[in-house]
């Protein structure tokens, strides 16, 4: 009986902050890259904004079509343009950050399936104090709006 009032106790104070957290985190403009069906990757994009007034950190992510998904930057490195993991993603209370090709991005790795064009894939993004914040993306070949995006930032 003690037991179950300590969890109910801390359940109780965790939940005011930790739906805060959630609900602090605003995402808009999702939009998955559809490739040809052969792919088993993919990229994802949007717009991550903190209305709170307490910094946010992701730690990770998540899709219905997908084994895995990682937070990854495009960087030049030796001439080179190449993606890079990264292990989490600041948010300053206040702040936005765009997930956009040719900069940060959401990889999504050993796909189920390969979105076609028009096709709707949940995305969530996972915080560090627990909580997800999700977003339906829909699957366009070159952008949300379908304008043609340079592909260049997809080579290891």
């Amino acid at each position: 009986m003690i037991t179950r009032l300590v969890v109910l106790a801390v359940a109780a104070t965790c939940f005011p902050l930790c739906a805060q957290s959630r609900d602090a985190l605003e995402l808009s403009d999702a939009w998955v890259r559809a490739l040809p069906p052969t792919q088993s990757n993919t990229a994802a994009y949007l717009r991550v904004h903190n209305r709170g007034a307490e910094p946010l950190v992701v730690i990770g992510a998540s899709s219905d079509i997908a084994a895995r998904v990682e937070i990854h930057t495009t960087r030049e490195v030796d001439g080179m343009v190449r993606m890079q993991q990264l292990s989490q993603l600041q948010l300053p209370a206040g702040d936005s950050v765009e997930l956009a090709p040719g900069g940060i991005h959401l990889m999504l790795l050993d796909l189920v399936r390969m979105p076609a064009p028009g096709q709707e894939v949940r995305l969530c993004l996972e915080l560090a104090s627990g909580e997800q914040a999700c977003t339906v993306a829909t699957a366009s070949k070159g952008g949300p709006d379908g304008d043609a995006v340079d592909h260049s930032h997809h080579h290891h």
